[in-house]
C-alpha cells in the first residue's frame, strides 16, 4: 500500500508520541524508523480510522510481527491500553460509511504536522514519556 504524506507525518508523530520506545515490550530505538513501527489496530485500508491516533501504536518490528500474527492478543492488549469504549468507537468509525475528501485529507496534513511541532517542543522543553497528540476530527 503506498504512504502518502499524511502517512509519513502520522507515522513520525505515533513515534514521537511513544518517546521512541515500542509500547508493547518497551524496548526504546531512538530515532530508528526501521525497526520501530506505525503498528495499526484496524487497517490502513479503512482510511477513516488510518490517522486516527487511537487506531495506531509505536511497536518494534518483531512485535509489530507477533500482533499482527494475533489480531486476538492485539485487541485485547489495545482494550487493556486505551479502554474497551475507545476502541468500540474505533469500531463504529470503521463500518460507517464516511469518507474523507481530498480537501479533508488535506487539512489532516496540516494538522498533523502542526502536532508534530507541537510534540517536538514539548520535548525540547523537557518533556519525557508519552505525550497525547489529537486527532484531526477533534482540532
Amino acid at each position: 500500500m503506498k504512504r502518502s504524506k499524511q502517512d509519513i507525518v502520522f507515522s513520525d508523530l505515533v513515534r514521537e508520541r511513544a518517546s521512541w520506545k515500542c509500547e508493547y515490550c518497551g524496548i526504546y530505538l531512538e530515532h530508528d524508523k526501521v525497526r520501530l513501527h506505525c503498528s495499526h489496530l484496524f487497517t490502513r485500508a479503512y482510511h477513516i480510522v488510518r490517522w486516527h491516533p487511537d487506531n495506531a501504536f509505536a511497536h518494534c518490528a518483531t512485535c509489530h510481527r507477533r500482533l499482527e500474527n494475533d489480531p486476538h492478543e492485539f485487541g485485547r492488549w489495545a482494550e487493556e491500553k486505551l479502554s474497551e469504549e475507545r476502541i468500540g468507537a474505533l469500531r463504529e468509525l470503521v463500518y460507517s460509511t464516511l469518507k474523507l475528501t481530498k480537501a479533508d485529507k488535506e487539512d489532516l496534513h496540516k494538522h498533523l504536522r502542526k502536532e508534530m511541532r507541537r510534540l517536538k517542543d514539548l520535548r525540547s522543553d523537557g518533556h519525557q514519556g508519552r505525550l497525547e497528540f489529537s486527532g484531526w476530527q477533534t482540532a
